[in-house]
């Protein structure tokens, strides 16, 4: 199943960030882009991309210009003395890693570094995220804040955890978060969102749309990370397999 994946990130990037990208290509995939760019339209600029060419066993690195022009790519350019052109295999899971440095990113692949990329433009300029083409599962695409003081401190792993997306900075009153996304599979099945706090398990929200009864379920941890009361009353506005836009709004007393 072809998938992608386009979202503003949280805030703008400073040294010291990282992006953690993670996800798996399809089988017999020819081409898979991760971009830090300005915008989700398809012509915005481009202050960095990582283009995975599959069949060229390469991954290039570019800038797409305000005036439409890429800069030079670069291919075999700032690799790490340890990695290859091209450390993923299509058809299997990669995590990315990058690192926002002093005056370039620091990208490492599957654990391991793979190159560095000097900044060709602004980090103001980056606002969105998009992953594109050959691409089958989008599971992971964390902000965080790595150096001096990690955010979120520890990242827990949860098995049955299907996407997650760490942000570096608390959310406030005034946020909105928008969220899009097709349910698919089981007719009678259910999907959760969670809002942790941090370093913990704790959810400040829990979301729970189930299809058969249809209703949402809504809840949230007190401090001793047990769950209140549910609170399932309202409409249920999800379909199987049709897309939906889901926007939560932060008020200092309660989402919205």
């Amino acid at each position: 199943m072809l998938t992608h994946f386009a979202g503003n990130i949280f805030c703008t990037p400073e040294p010291g960030h990282i992006f953690v990208i993670g996800g798996k290509s399809l089988d017999g995939a020819s081409k898979l882009d991760i971009n830090l760019t300005s915008g989700k339209h398809e012509l915005a600029p481009v202050p960095l991309t990582i283009s995975v060419r599959f069949h060229e066993d390469i991954i290039v690195r570019n800038t797409f210009h305000e005036d439409g022009s890429w800069g030079d790519e670069e291919r075999e350019d700032n690799l790490d003395a340890y990695t290859v052109p091209n450390p993923l295999i299509a058809g299997e899971n990669f995590k990315v890693y990058i690192l926002v440095g002093d005056t370039k990113f620091h990208i490492a692949i599957n654990g391991r570094a793979y190159c560095t990329y000097t900044f060709r433009s602004a980090l103001e300029d980056i606002r969105a995220i998009t992953i594109t083409n050959d691409v089958q599962v989008v599971s992971q695409v964390d902000h965080r804040q790595a150096f001096p003081t990690p955010h979120p401190p520890i990242q827990f792993d949860e098995p049955r955890l299907a996407f997650s997306n760490d942000v570096p900075k608390t959310f406030s009153p005034g946020h909105v978060l928008v969220i899009t996304g097709i349910p698919y599979g089981n007719p009678r099945g259910l999907f959760i969102l969670k809002f942790t706090e941090g370093e913990t398990k704790k959810q400040a929200l829990h979301f729970n749309p189930r299809f058969d009864p249809q209703f949402v379920v809504r809840n949230s941890m007190n401090e001793n990370s047990s769950f209140g009361a549910e609170e399932r009353d309202g409409e249920f506005p999800f379909v199987i397999d049709q897309q939906f836009k889901l926007a939560i709004a932060f008020t200092p007393e309660e989402f919205r």
